[in-house]
């Protein structure tokens, strides 16, 4: 009995703790969910909500002649699961790294990774485009502003 009861007190005393964390919703949007340490603690809050602050990462290539500076290749890869879209995140984070404000002629794939099956990996070139207006045309329905 005193058995039965110690396991009874130890999974409730699991799922009490645990509830929030099995809480986690697949539904929510990644946008506005928060995880971890809020960014504005970081103080980066501000330069994400700022349009001139995201990096633009497209499928399209650069003009022949423009107010561009080119920074460099690209490559990105993840070890866990995630789509292609977290490829082109990577690639943006990286380029900013860079100083970059776009990253063209990219390319995203899911590919073999340990430990998952598959996971994301992306590829392209960091560019720093000084003409606000060319950054603009770059953008098509198919890039995204990250």
């Amino acid at each position: 009995m005193h058995s039965r009861l110690s396991r009874l007190a130890l999974l409730a005393a699991f799922c009490t703790l645990a509830a929030p964390a099995l809480a986690q919703s697949v539904l929510l949007d990644h946008r506005t969910a928060t995880y971890g340490i809020p960014l504005s603690a970081h103080g980066l809050a501000s330069g994400l909500t700022d349009p001139l602050k995201r990096t633009l990462v497209t499928f399209n290539a650069l003009p022949q002649a423009g107010d561009y500076e080119i920074l460099g290749r690209v490559d990105v890869y993840s070890r866990f699961f995630g789509s292609t879209r977290t490829a082109m995140k990577l690639l943006a984070e990286k380029a900013r790294a860079m100083g970059a404000n776009a990253v063209v002629e990219t390319g995203v794939w899911l590919a073999p990774a340990f430990p998952v099956p598959v996971a994301p990996h992306g590829t392209g070139i960091a560019v720093r485009v000084r003409d606000r207006e060319l950054l603009q045309r770059l953008g098509d329905s198919t890039s995204h502003w990250e």
